[in-house]
């Protein structure tokens, strides 16, 4: 766009518009990552936003100058999400339990005029270890976690994929895990629940990713890594340790096993998710952008 501007007859005046063009570009083109305004600034939103990596990423957006629509199944308890939304007025907290089918299609009804450029589904149960092993299976917990991890994520995919396809970067995000890939099959047998509910997700936005490329929409399926969401880190000698994670901290401190903390794990995904190409959709990518086998 070419801006011509005349003021006959006072030079001061032409030098200060300029000058204020001048600052005005730069400040549009000096961060592209960042968002100029309301008005313009794309919108995402998170599934499972309470804690660990969709607390970071609604972190991490909300700085970025997103709106933000972070949703997670008990708001009012949510005491971390709640500061970032008190410092981040774009953020704003919406009451979701992915399982709930009626509410999520009350959700994506109540935002049926709004465009949602990136819907980053997060929530995810893992579930213990110990009632996930041959001989001790608590079949409650395994149709639980297929319930959250699968259906629940099928359902906010399909609720929001026409708000997805009316927004100008049409992404659908999904966090997949490397447990769930053919790679690890021959890996120590346990969490069964959890491994073959990512391997029935990878499979279903691999669908998905087909389903609308008609429409333009692209499919991110990432595995962000291992990521410290409990806090491993700060865990000390005498500090008692959950049974399911007694092994991970021994080989924390043996240093052995290396943990990626949220900021730096998040990171990493949202630049995949800012340069996400249509040759990428539907396939598999851990968090540093390696192609991993399904």
């Amino acid at each position: 766009m070419l801006v011509s501007i005349y003021c006959q007859g006072n030079a001061v005046m032409t030098t200060i518009i300029r000058a204020l063009i001048i600052f005005l570009l730069c400040l549009l083109t000096a961060a592209p990552g960042l968002a100029s305004d309301a008005a313009t600034a794309p919108t995402v939103l998170i599934t499972g936003s309470n804690r660990g990596i969709g607390l970071e990423f609604a972190r991490q957006y909300a700085a970025l100058g997103w709106q933000v629509i972070a949703t997670c199944r008990t708001p009012d308890s949510a005491d971390q999400l709640q500061h970032i939304a008190s410092q981040y007025p774009n953020l704003s907290i919406e009451k979701l339990d992915i399982t709930d089918h009626a509410a999520v299609d009350a959700l994506a009804e109540r935002y049926a005029e709004l465009a949602i450029d990136v819907l980053l589904n997060n929530a995810a149960l893992l579930g213990s270890r110990g009632k996930q092993v041959l001989g001790n299976m608590d079949y409650e917990l395994l149709r639980r976690i297929i319930e959250v991890n699968t259906v629940g994520t099928l359902k906010v995919t399909e609720a929001f994929s026409a708000h997805v396809a009316a927004s100008r970067q049409k992404k659908i995000i999904t966090l997949g895990s490397r447990a769930g890939s053919i790679e690890m099959l021959n890996s120590p047998p346990d969490f069964y629940a959890y491994r073959a509910s990512k391997t029935a997700l990878h499979l279903l936005m691999k669908n998905i990713s087909l389903a609308l490329a008609d429409q333009g929409v692209l499919v991110g399926l990432i595995n962000p890594g291992l990521v410290d969401t409990r806090g491993f880190a700060k865990i000390g000698p005498d500090d008692p340790v959950p049974e399911d994670f007694k092994e991970v901290v021994r080989l924390l401190r043996s240093g052995v096993l290396k943990l990626t903390s949220p900021e730096e794990a998040v990171g990493q995904m949202i630049a995949i998710i800012e340069n996400l190409t249509a040759e990428q959709s539907g396939v598999f990518l851990n968090a540093d952008g390696q192609v991993l086998p399904w």
